[in-house]
């Protein structure tokens, strides 16, 4: 699935209606993206699509070396099973 960009959003959209979508907001003067939001229409759950939305931002702020904050409930639990996110996790 590809996804489009915006500084601080990657999103899917399917016929102009967005339907995957994960929105990370630069905080702490830009070092840091706090993961906020994460959604994936019901039609789609179960795919992995989540899951390749949180890869891409990791994968991004790998690039440009910034830290994470993992708020929202999904991101939370995949940073608590993935050793690799949690070593771009910002410290409280």
């Amino acid at each position: 699935m590809e996804f489009t960009f915006e500084p601080g959003r990657l999103y899917h959209e399917t016929d102009g209606q967005v339907d995957a979508e994960i929105l990370f907001p630069a905080i702490n003067d830009g070092q840091t993206w706090s993961i906020d939001y994460t959604f994936v229409d019901p039609a789609l759950r179960g795919q992995g699509i989540a899951g390749q939305l949180l890869s891409e931002v990791v994968r991004r702020a790998q690039v440009d070396q910034v830290t994470l904050r993992p708020v929202c409930s999904y991101a939370r639990m995949a940073f608590f099973r993935n050793p690799e996110y949690q070593a771009l996790q910002a410290k409280s």
